[in-house]
C-alpha cells in the first residue's frame, strides 16, 4: 500500500512570490483611485463623500519611451493612496509590461510554463498533520516528514501521488503543483516595455509599500499605491514623490532611461474621528494579551492599531499573529494591509496597524480575533469598547 502525505501545497504556495497566468480582463471605462479597493472579496469601501477628499491632475513626465501622468491622490491624515498612469509614446507600437504586478492572461500573451524551481536554502511547513522540512543545498537535497527521512520523488506524479510538495527534475528541485512562466510576445505584436512606478513621502512620513496595477487596452497601465503611517500624523499635507523606471522588455530587463519625477504637495484632507480601544475584560486570550489600541476613521478607511503581549509557541508559529475584527454579532469587518513590529520591545510588547472599513456610526465595542499567520488556528477573542478619544498614539 502506497503512503500518502497530507500535507497541503498551498501552505507552501503560500511563502512564495510566483508569478501566475491568470490576468484581469482590461478594464472598462475609467477608473478611479477608489478601484484600488476593489481587488479584494471583501474590499473596503470608502464612505460617501470620500470622492470629494481626493486631489486630481497632480503632475505629468515623460521621456522618449513613456508618459507618466499623476492622475489622483488622497491623503487623510494616516494614509496615502496614490494613482498614476504609465503610457508609451506610441502605443501602436508598444505596450507597457511588469509580469509580477500583472500576470500574464493567456487572452494577451504568448506564454510558455515550466516547473517552479525550489531555491537554495531551506523551509519549513507546519499544518495539524505535523511537518516538513525541505533542504536545497549544494551537495544536499533532502526532505523530512515529523523528522524522518523520504525519498524524494524524480516524477512529478509520483510526488501528486504521495501528497509531497517537492520533487526532482533531472536534478533539479522543483514545487509538485506550481509552475513558473516566461513571455514570449503579446499576441497583437505590440512590444512590451518593462517598468516600475515608485511613490515616495517626504522625511519618510508614511511608506507607501503597497502597489496593484492594472493594464489598458491602449498598451498603458495604471498603478496604484497605498501606504499607512503606524499613527495618525500632526501635519496639515506631504510631499508625494512619483518616479518610473523603465526597462528592456519587462521588468527584469536592461534599464532604459528613466522618467523625470513628479513632486507635489498633498493637504490633509478632513480632520479623524478617533477612538481608544480599550478590553473589557483582562485582555487575555491563549498566550496573548491585548494591552491596549486605537482606531482612526475617516471618509476612505479606517486605522486600526493594536499593542498585545504574545508568547509563541515553541514550535510552528515562527511568524507571529494576526487579528481579525468582528462586530458584536460576530460579523466579521473588512481589514486590510498594514505594518507590524518584527519583535517585541524591551519590555516584551508588539504592535500592529492595519487599514479596515470606516464607518458613519461608530460601534460601541468590537471583538478582536487572534490568529497564528500560516496556521487555521485561533487563539481567541477579546471583545474592546471604543472610547472617543483625542490621541490615536498607541505605541
Amino acid at each position: 500500500m502506497k503512503k500518502r502525505y497530507k500535507f497541503s501545497t498551498v501552505l507552501v504556495a503560500a511563502c512564495l512570490l510566483v508569478a501566475v497566468l491568470a490576468g484581469t480582463a482590461f478594464a472598462a471605462g475609467m477608473l478611479g483611485i477608489f478601484d484600488y479597493f476593489k481587488g479584494p472579496a471583501n474590499p473596503i469601501i470608502p464612505l460617501e463623500g470620500a470622492e470629494g477628499m481626493v486631489a486630481t491632475n497632480l503632475g505629468v513626465s515623460e521621456n522618449e519611451f513613456a508618459t507618466l501622468t499623476v492622475e489622483e491622490a488622497v491623503f487623510d491624515g494616516q494614509g496615502v493612496l496614490v494613482q498614476c498612469r504609465l503610457t508609451p509614446k506610441d502605443t501602436e507600437k508598444y505596450a507597457m509590461f511588469n509580469a509580477f504586478m500583472q500576470g500574464a492572461p493567456e487572452d494577451i500573451y504568448i506564454t510558455e510554463s515550466f516547473p517552479a524551481e525550489f531555491g537554495e536554502g531551506s523551509n519549513e511547513i507546519h499544518s495539524e498533520d505535523g511537518v516538513i522540512s525541505i533542504t536545497n543545498m549544494p551537495g544536499k537535497q533532502q526532505l523530512l516528514v515529523n523528522g524522518e527521512p523520504v525519498e524524494i520523488p524524480t516524477d512529478r506524479e509520483a510526488a501528486l501521488e504521495k501528497g509531497l510538495p517537492v520533487y526532482l527534475n533531472n536534478g533539479t528541485l522543483c514545487y509538485t503543483e506550481l509552475n513558473d512562466f516566461r513571455v514570449l510576445g503579446r499576441r497583437d505584436g505590440r512590444e512590451t516595455i518593462g517598468y516600475w512606478v515608485d511613490v515616495t513621502v517626504g522625511d519618510n512620513l508614511i511608506i507607501p509599500n503597497i502597489s496593484d496595477a492594472q493594464e489598458q487596452e491602449d498598451g498603458s497601465i495604471v498603478w496604484w499605491q497605498s501606504g499607512i503611517a503606524d499613527e495618525v500624523l500632526d501635519v496639515d499635507s506631504i510631499e508625494i514623490h512619483v518616479s518610473a523606471q523603465l526597462y528592456e522588455g519587462d521588468e527584469t530587463g536592461d534599464a532604459k532611461p528613466a522618467v523625470n519625477e513628479v513632486s507635489f504637495t498633498l493637504p490633509k484632507s478632513e480632520d479623524e474621528r478617533l477612538y481608544s480601544v480599550v478590553p473589557v475584560s483582562d485582555g487575555k486570550g491563549e498566550r496573548f494579551e491585548i494591552l491596549s489600541g486605537s482606531i482612526a476613521f475617516t471618509k476612505v478607511r479606517g486605522y486600526f492599531n493594536v499593542n498585545y503581549t504574545y508568547e509563541q509557541a515553541e514550535t510552528g508559529e515562527d511568524m507571529g499573529i494576526t487579528f481579525h475584527v468582528y462586530d458584536v454579532e460576530g460579523n466579521e469587518i473588512t481589514t486590510g494591509s498594514g505594518n507590524a513590529s518584527v519583535e517585541p520591545d524591551e519590555n516584551g510588547i508588539r504592535w500592529c496597524s492595519m487599514e479596515m472599513q470606516s464607518f458613519d456610526e461608530i460601534p460601541e465595542s468590537v471583538w478582536l480575533e487572534a490568529k497564528v499567520i500560516g496556521w487555521d488556528k485561533t487563539l481567541g477573542r477579546v471583545e474592546c469598547r471604543l472610547v472617543e478619544s483625542t490621541d490615536a498614539d498607541t505605541k
